[in-house]
């Protein structure tokens, strides 16, 4: 082959190559005219990257949370793990559990004795050992008619007696003011048990109403001798221990 051939093959080569060239430039930039949407008409993406979506929601507004947190919920609903939100005062949690009453709720702590005849005993007791100093009540007597008590109380190696209105309210000093006997003296030093509780677990050994309460010796014991009378009448005497208050004997 000539010299001049093979430069007009070159040249034909060169040509061909362009050609290429600029087909390849005009598929990627623009439409083919064709309007089978495979050119550059429609919008495009790039970097694998398609239109923007809207953004989602992100919790509450001004409390973005954290990536995998549940975002802030109203108060007495569950939360995105699961667990439940604080819920109002006085209402129930998500797992059923009551949640704390409202403050100011009154709860009841009446005994089931109260405003009975051991709260009245308990009343008379207390009223006369507040209005004697240092008085310690060691006997207690019904007096006639129901309308109060008469109490007798140590106070040193004396003797004092009062007397105490049915509701307590009322304490009438008894003139006299007598040497308390050796033997009460020493029975009255034993006491551990007041007469008060004596006659609690006296009445609840016996339903019905005191009639009087004093010291005594029971088979070599201290006792209080608590003398209750029951609902057909009669009368029952319960003993109580002065050193552990547990019930010694009931003789009915």
């Amino acid at each position: 082959m000539k010299h001049t051939d093979q430069r007009v093959l070159s040249l034909a080569a060169l040509a061909v190559s362009a050609l290429l060239l600029a087909g390849c430039g005009d598929g990627g930039g623009g439409g083919d005219g064709d309007g089978d949407g495979d050119g550059g008409g429609g919008e495009q993406t790039t970097g694998g990257a398609g239109t923007s979506a809207p953004a989602e929601p992100t919790g509450t507004e001004g409390s973005p949370t954290g990536a995998g947190s549940p975002s802030a919920t109203p108060s007495g609903t569950a939360t995105g793990d699961g667990s439940p939100s604080a819920t109002p005062s006085g209402t129930a949690t998500a797992d059923g559990s009551p949640s704390a009453t409202p403050s100011g709720t009154a709860t009841s702590t009446s005994s089931p004795e109260a405003g009975g005849e051991a709260a009245a005993v308990v009343g008379a007791v207390v009223a006369a050992e507040e209005a004697v100093t240092g008085g310690q009540v060691f006997e207690i007597d019904r007096k006639d008619g129901e309308e109060g008590w008469e109490v007798k109380l140590a106070v040193g190696d004396r003797e004092k007696e009062v007397d105490v209105s049915r509701d307590g309210s009322e304490v009438t000093p008894q003139e006299g003011d007598d040497q308390l006997d050796q033997e009460d003296r020493e029975r009255v030093a034993q006491v551990q048990v007041p007469l008060e509780d004596a006659v609690r677990t006296a009445l609840d050994e016996v339903d019905g109403t005191l009639d009087g309460a004093q010291l005594d010796t029971e088979d070599g014991t201290t006792v209080w001798e608590v003398d209750v009378d029951d609902p057909d009448g009669t009368s029952v005497d319960v003993y109580v221990n002065v050193a552990n208050g547990s019930v010694v004997k009931v003789d009915r």
